[in-house]
């Protein structure tokens, strides 16, 4: 079913150059043709929710029971392009309910909204449904926790997907971290002229929303090792940085200090990145060379059709931190670990893209790109302790409360829940940390299984 071709020598070096004019002048066109040169109506946004699911004692539950509970006269089935094992279902409208990396976790894909009180109509109706069926079968969504809190990581606690297969073969084994993993991710509409400023602006203050969010300091029934208030966050760099696949985490010139400022400079950053998931004719191969070498690789002809869908398996695997997706004509924003109050960080992610030039001037004065991105590290381990970057997270609110208000929906009320955090500097890790100290892993579990 998994076919792996290697592109690297015996000593490691790549057999392929980096990548070709050519593709990279197609990747540009793909990217710019995504998005219209203007909206037409209200932005609207999109969002991906991942929950850790558990079973009674708190260990991690196989979700994909529940997609059999769904009735087939609205919800139809969906299934791995490959293995053709049922990972989840599907309405007309496009919400979707799957699994994720793992085999506990769900994964909800929602339809887009022009205003943000039409999703949480939407959103409180599925997830009581959700509930229910989880329930059936003796399981709990944790709605307030980002990982798993106490399965440890292991090749079995993958989802049944071909994508699985070759992730668990290519990379170290601290990839089995992802089959743990719940976030919380926003799809932002933009206009063409839009797209490289707000990548600029959401990759920069990554920190602030991981530290506004970070709620996973516990996993396989233990404190992170490494200290990690947003653990989940950083299980990325644990199995790729080190490990000779930068370019698929990190967007930019190595390490990543300049974001890309013309749709030339994002496709070169694409197509340097490493290919890792080609689906085709029902199957799935691992080519694991530089976009741009595979695809022009023994002098290759494309068809537009065939190269965009090449494109598009490959930059489901870029996993940075904000990453254009040519596939929707959206920026989505990924680095916000899954909280109860995830809607928050979304309406400050929304406001920021309507009141983009004020959010972006305020960035660019308050420090280099480089100097956002070298947060990070302190923000997945401290949260929002540090109080220079809390300034700055409060400033980013206010300039986001401002672009919702121009809307005139009255979407600034979803930020509320970001006041407290701003004000006391603690991170809903915090009093995770605090609940697994002073009661231990079964007090912990308790808390976060409650009603």
């Amino acid at each position: 079913m998994v076919r792996t071709s290697w592109t690297f020598g015996p000593d490691g070096k790549q057999e392929l150059p980096l990548e070709n004019e050519t593709i990279v002048d197609r990747v540009r066109r793909l990217y710019e043709d995504a998005f219209p040169t203007r909206l037409d109506g209200p932005r609207r946004v999109g969002f991906e929710d991942e929950f850790a699911v558990v079973d009674a004692e708190g260990g991690m539950a196989d979700v994909a029971v529940i997609f059999e509970d769904f009735p087939r006269d609205v919800w139809k089935p969906k299934r791995d392009a490959v293995l053709g094992t049922l990972i989840g279902v599907r309405r007309p409208d496009g919400l979707e309910i799957g699994l994720d990396v793992g085999r506990g976790t769900l994964e909800i894909g929602w339809p887009p909204v022009a205003d943000l009180h039409d999703h949480v109509r939407l959103r409180a109706d599925i997830l009581a449904g959700v509930d229910a069926r989880l329930a059936s079968h003796g399981f709990v969504r944790l709605e307030d926790y980002a990982c798993q809190p106490r399965t440890l990581p292991a090749p079995e606690g993958w989802a049944r997907k071909a994508r699985a297969d070759i992730f668990r073969t290519l990379f170290v084994p601290d990839v089995h971290l992802q089959t743990l993993s719940a976030s919380a991710q926003i799809h932002v509409e933009l206009a063409r002229g839009e797209v490289l400023p707000a990548l600029e602006l959401f990759l920069a203050v990554s920190p602030v929303l991981i530290a506004l969010n970070a709620n996973s300091p516990v996993w396989g029934g233990a404190l992170d090792p490494e200290g990690m208030l947003a653990a989940r966050q950083d299980f990325w760099n644990r199995f790729t940085t080190n490990h000779g696949f930068w370019g698929n985490v990190l967007c930019g010139t190595e390490p990543a200090q300049h974001p890309p400022r013309t749709f030339a400079a994002l496709a070169a950053i694409a197509c340097r990145a490493k290919f890792l998931v080609r689906i085709d004719g029902g199957r799935a191969e691992c080519p694991q060379a530089p976009f741009g070498a595979w695809a022009a690789r023994d002098g290759r002809e494309w068809t537009d059709d065939a190269f965009r869908a090449a494109f598009l398996d490959h930059e489901g695997t870029l996993w940075w931190d904000a990453r254009p997706r040519a596939a929707y004509g959206t920026v989505e924003v990924r680095p916000m670990c899954q909280t109860r109050d995830a809607l928050a960080s979304r309406a400050l992610v929304l406001g920021l893209a309507e009141n983009l030039d004020a959010a972006l001037a305020h960035v660019r004065g308050a420090g280099s790109f480089a100097w956002w991105r070298d947060r990070q590290d302190d923000a997945q381990r401290a949260g929002l302790s540090d109080e220079g970057l809390r300034s700055r997270a409060r400033r980013l609110v206010q300039i986001a409360k401002d672009g919702l208000a121009r809307r005139g929906l009255g979407e600034e009320e979803f930020l509320a829940p970001l006041r407290g955090p701003l004000e006391t500097g603690r991170s809903p890790a915090h009093a995770k940390k605090d609940l697994f100290l002073q009661y231990g892993l079964g007090g912990f579990l308790r808390h976060l299984m409650a009603p």
